[in-house]
């Protein structure tokens, strides 16, 4: 559990997702949604794997992103997440920073820092920002 600010709201706080190849592929989201931060917040809690405090979350994407080297290092995707998450985490605390890219493998790469608890979006279709998965019970994987 997060330590809350002067207002009993959750400190901002990362949660880190990771799929790769076929768990990609069989996400339970609607097509070309796969990158949308509320919408993994709503995913069970065992999905999540590492939830930061701090910009050192940045570091930890790198990791992994270098475990998966992409086929093309150009790759946007990838050469984003490498070389401005610390900045979009520091300047742009409330937006979600992902990677999505082809590994040298041809395997499909996401991989996001999703901030937490998420502000009301004006003009949004959701009233409510969804809340902290770490405050749910896990119900598992969804079916595929």
């Amino acid at each position: 559990m997060h330590t809350a600010d002067r207002t009993g709201e959750a400190a901002l706080h990362w949660h880190a997702y990771a799929k790769t190849g076929d768990e990609v592929y069989s996400l339970p989201l609607p097509y070309g949604s796969h990158l949308n931060g509320d919408l993994w917040l709503q995913m069970p809690r065992d999905w999540i794997a590492a939830t930061f405090d701090d910009e050192d979350a940045a570091d930890r994407l790198k990791e992994q992103l270098a475990l998966y080297p992409p086929e093309n290092i150009a790759e946007q995707g990838y050469a984003n997440a490498t070389l401005y998450t610390r900045w979009q985490l520091t300047r742009e605390r409330h937006q979600t920073v992902w990677a999505d890219y082809r590994d040298r493998h041809g395997r499909e790469v996401v991989r996001l820092l999703v901030p937490c608890p998420r502000p009301s979006a004006p003009g949004a279709l959701r009233k409510t920002p969804p809340e902290c998965p770490e405050t749910r019970r896990s119900v598992g994987p969804l079916p595929g």
